[in-house]
């Protein structure tokens, strides 16, 4: 069987993310306790117990995701002995995946997500900008849009496409100013958009500085090859070296994330695994192939589907009483329904 597995970006946080894998797994429960020590900041009471409002800001969104997505892979990886044939991950979820190839440690990698979004909050405090998602229209319609508010020469109307979703979902960055414009003309045209809840507008040339600053961090840092291959977000290529996965997280700052063009190298995959919280990715992915395996594991129930899938079996922690499962989900719905 050929596995594919694919990492969430910013956007896929939610206040609980991770707590029922933590509770069981001792795993999960070194990796939040190494992270928290890296950084100097409880992970626990950041993912668990904080607030929506503070788990979305940048710093924390992105760090805090790496950390869910890397400890249910490493589980994946220690326990049950799953390992994915290619890897792919959607803007900081390429880190995720880098990760899971061996490419970077894991303090590295905090480290960097940490470095990366310090730099990429200080270029939105230059220019107000945003990101729009747009739904059911071409690209070429799209782009002729964005074109008429967007001025290559400078910074101050910035109207780009930057990620390519699915072919039913595109998502342009820009200025302020420019977005709300084009949100009007799409309106007229009854063409649904949504202003994503960012500071910034990220992978467009306003980050420009961003990616200059953060060259300069890269230095500091050891990459490895890659034991299993990525699909990068750059340029939708297949890459192993150390020198292009730097090169690719270093551009992709102000580069649009080609995710649908990436996500054609997983069309031989028997089976694709969303690792890390929500389930975006997977959801896109079902809506455009509905006959392929695609799941997404963010649950312990999520986790016994897979492991079935695979004929291997979830093994509890020993202190885990099987019939208090859906207990323990119960609480930690009321618990996330209660904080937030």
């Amino acid at each position: 069987m050929k596995i594919g597995m694919i990492f969430p970006g910013q956007g896929a946080q939610y206040l609980g993310m991770g707590k029922e894998f933590y509770d069981k797994e001792r795993l999960v429960q070194e990796l939040f306790e190494e992270a928290s020590q890296c950084l100097d900041q409880n992970f626990v009471r950041l993912c668990f117990a904080s607030s929506e409002k503070e788990l979305c800001q940048t710093i924390n969104a992105q760090t805090s995701i790496f950390l869910v997505s890397a400890a249910i892979y490493v589980l994946l990886n220690k326990k049950y002995e799953i390992v994915p044939d290619i890897v792919a991950g959607h803007s900081l979820g390429e880190y995720s995946a880098i990760f899971a190839a061996k490419g970077l440690s894991f303090p590295d990698t905090l480290y960097l997500l940490k470095k990366r979004s310090l730099f990429m909050e200080e270029a939105t405090k230059n220019t107000k900008g945003g990101m729009l998602a747009v739904f059911g229209m071409a690209e070429e319609e799209l782009k002729y849009i964005c074109d008429r508010y967007d001025n290559s020469y400078n910074s101050s109307h910035v109207a780009e496409i930057v990620n390519y979703n699915s072919p039913q979902q595109l998502v342009i960055s820009g200025t302020t100013s420019e977005l709300e414009k084009i949100q009007q003309d799409l309106k007229k045209d009854k063409i649904k958009s949504i202003m994503l809840n960012v500071s910034g507008a990220f992978h467009s040339r306003l980050m420009k500085d961003s990616e200059k600053d953060f060259a300069q961090y890269m230095l500091k840092v050891d990459f490895n090859n890659l034991d299993i291959p990525l699909i990068n977000n750059l340029d939708a290529k297949i890459i192993q070296k150390q020198q292009e996965v730097k090169d690719s997280l270093i551009k992709q700052l102000s580069s649009p994330i080609l995710w649908w063009q990436s996500m054609q190298h997983l069309k031989d995959c028997d089976l694709i695994i969303e690792v890390g919280p929500g389930d975006k990715l997977s959801k896109i992915l079902k809506k455009e192939w509905p006959d392929k395996n695609i799941v997404s594991i963010n649950t312990l129930n999520n986790l016994a589907d897979v492991l079935s899938s695979l004929d291997k079996k979830l093994e509890l922690s020993e202190h885990e009483d099987p019939e208090n499962i859906d207990g323990d989900l119960q609480d930690e719905e009321d618990f996330i329904e209660k904080d937030s």
